[in-house]
């Protein structure tokens, strides 16, 4: 990762040193054409013939000095074509290296989609089994809370009729007791 970092950082010092070392060259070429245009308005001044015109030292100066205007010029044109080149060239590496970084995080983002939805299948069938497990968890509770309330019912039922069969033989001891207690005073007699 840090040599493909330093390697970038390279790479963009060397197209800002080659965009500085073309921006110079442009400026010089324009500072070079300038001088040859003052040169020609220069000799287009002059007037050295005997009348006052034009000699024709001057007119083939002047033409020498369009020659030259018309080769900076050119310099200039392919220059700026050297430079747009440079540009388009520089635009279509990096539009490729957007579109391959793209790409890149396309297929990253849908492995990371296929994980995910890989995690949320399985937790779907995690959820599914649990909630078989907590119906067959409530189905047991509802059966046992059935049986327990009908052996409640029996428990309950027994312990009256335990009761009441306490009762009729406490009723039956006290009756017991009279009846010994009245036949004792019969006897007694």
């Amino acid at each position: 990762m840090k040599k493909k970092l330093i390697a970038m950082a390279m790479v963009c010092l060397c197209f800002t040193g080659v965009k500085a070392q073309q921006d110079e060259r442009l400026a010089s070429l324009m500072e070079e054409r300038e001088q040859l245009v003052m040169e020609y308005q220069f000799y287009n001044q002059q007037n050295s013939n005997f009348w006052g015109k034009k000699s024709k030292a001057d007119l083939m100066a002047i033409i020498e000095t369009l020659k030259k205007i018309i080769n900076k010029d050119s310099e200039l044109i392919s220059a700026v074509k050297a430079a747009s080149i440079k540009k388009v060239a520089e635009n279509t590496v990096e539009i490729q290296r957007s579109g391959k970084q793209v790409q890149v995080d396309q297929r990253q983002i849908n492995e990371r989609i296929a994980g995910l939805q890989s995690q949320i299948n399985t937790l779907e069938s995690q959820l599914k089994k649990r909630e078989r497990t907590m119906q067959d968890i409530r189905a047991e509770l509802a059966a046992s809370d059935d049986r327990r309330y009908g052996k409640d019912k029996v428990i309950a039922i027994l312990a009256v009729a335990a009761f009441i069969i306490f009762l009729y033989a406490v009723l039956l001891q006290i009756r017991l007791g009279k009846a010994l207690a009245t036949g004792k005073k019969k006897k007694s007699r």
